[in-house]
């Protein structure tokens, strides 16, 4: 088998490992937040919905554009299913631009590729994908966030590298404005990365530096914006250990010990790793970036890899004292697993003449087998395997939409108690937040908030 044909048959084993996380797709429903925020749509006016969340509860200006547009606002439960599809289709090509951005050299089939193992690495690895990619809320403020600032990156990378700044230095300053808006973790993270940047260019005395230091002030703009918004103020009322700064930084370094540990041990990672010392190799003797190792010092690329997630885990302990669900843990491995790959290429750089593999053609071969099933039968694929094929995800689809049905049919002179059982399978994959005992919990007033049942309770038994 020549090359080039092996090289396509691991292509086509990419976008198989990458199926079931679009077959799951069709099974998501909707839960309490979706319905929240449909209803909200539904009944009152959309810009001053708008207005009214900045205010009153938080400043994620980009994201509450796209929270309130569910698309169970519009009637449309299939258009729920499709919602991830699609952000899992926009991820893969904000993928590939970046990619393609910065390996602008390589052919077509070397930039697929490599994005496709980028894109698995991380659904492989995401702490909470049911959160990230399956739950319209959570996704449209962390997920799109992180597609959106994937194309925004990539665009950059193509104008420091072309002289175009003013013809696409306006298309950049408005990606820019959307992902300081999404959430706090996302906008701190572009903060510290144009920062860095930005003393590269000037320690260096690279091209473009005015470019870069004009991201870094409207950035500064516009994450003061998200951050100093008045509804922020309100929402840490809230929490009883907001603000304590030693529980805050202990447990953020205890999390970031943590993650991180379990980042680095997965083995689709490491045989990457391994990989990259090949194409690291290469990209050294065309691109003076890979030249230069990114031009960072190898103890500071190594602080910065770790900083990343401190940067995700200690605002939620600042400003609520616990760090709740894992979804900034999401923004975090997505900035993590670049940072990785360029300290390898700075690590490696630096060992240059201490390390020489050479891989046969048969170990080749061995480690792209052992990656393929890496990422197919360990963490998050195993999981969305095993929803498929279990039928998981097809039994807690069945009971959601039954359940539903006989909500919409329901009217306010046929039923005023309705008892519905638990969900009784619970896909690793999929979000499934379900209500309570209680009908007075916010989750089951959800319910009725959305189908209009204002006299009728519902509960689980």
């Amino acid at each position: 088998m020549n090359k080039l044909k092996k090289e396509q048959l691991f292509l086509f084993g990419l976008l198989l490992a990458i199926f079931p996380y679009f077959y799951l797709c069709f099974f998501t429903n909707p839960s309490a937040d979706d319905f929240v925020f449909a209803y909200y749509f539904q009944t009152q006016e959309y810009f001053q919905l708008l207005k009214g969340t900045f205010l009153g509860w938080n400043g994620r200006y980009a994201s509450n554009i796209f929270s309130y547009l569910n698309p169970i606002g519009f009637g449309s439960f299939f258009g729920y299913k499709i919602a991830p599809f699609l952000m899992i289709l926009l991820f893969l090509s904000s993928s590939f631009y970046f990619v393609k951005q910065l390996f602008f050299k390589e052919k077509l089939q070397f930039q697929i590729t490599i994005s496709l193992v980028l894109s698995l690495l991380f659904f492989h690895n995401m702490p909470i994908i049911s959160e990230g990619v399956y739950w319209f809320t959570g996704s449209v403020i962390y997920f799109l966030g992180i597609i959106i600032f994937q194309f925004y990156i990539g665009l950059l990378i193509k104008t420091i590298r072309k002289k175009r700044c003013l013809i696409r230095g306006v298309p950049l300053i408005i990606l820019l404005f959307f992902v300081c808006g999404f959430n706090e973790v996302l906008t701190l993270l572009v903060l510290f990365l144009l920062s860095i940047i930005t003393i590269v260019f000037y320690k260096n005395q690279l091209e473009r530096k005015s470019l870069v230091v004009i991201q870094l002030l409207f950035a500064i703009l516009f994450a003061s914006i998200l951050i100093f918004a008045p509804g922020n103020g309100f929402r840490g009322d809230a929490y009883v250990e907001a603000y304590n700064f030693t529980h805050s930084l202990s447990y953020s370094i205890l999390q970031v010990a943590r993650f991180s540990f379990y980042w680095i041990v997965s083995i689709p990672l490491i045989i990457a790793s391994i990989f990259y010392f090949e194409i690291n190799k290469k990209m050294r003797k065309e691109n003076v970036v890979f030249q230069n190792s990114f031009y960072l010092n190898r103890w500071l690329s190594l602080l910065f890899l770790f900083t990343v997630t401190f940067i995700c885990v200690f605002p939620p302990y600042w400003l609520t004292g616990i760090l709740g669900q894992h979804r900034t843990l999401n923004v975090a491995y997505a900035f993590f697993l670049p940072f990785w790959f360029v300290n390898l290429t700075v690590w490696y750089n630096y060992y240059n003449q201490k390390i020489n593999l050479n891989f046969l053609d048969k170990t080749k071969r061995v480690l792209g087998i052992v990656l393929f099933l890496g990422l197919i039968i360990t963490a998050n694929g195993f999981n969305a395997l095993k929803d498929v094929f279990s039928g998981s995800a097809r039994q807690y689809d069945i009971q959601l939409k039954e359940r539903f049905k006989r909500l919409q049919k329901n009217t306010p002179i046929s039923e005023k108690l309705i008892k519905f059982k638990p969900i009784k399978t619970k896909p690793k994959c999929l979000f499934t937040s379900d209500i309570t005992a209680n009908p007075k919990d916010w989750k089951n007033k959800a319910y009725n908030l959305y189908f209009c049942q204002d006299s009728l309770k519902i509960y689980i038994k």
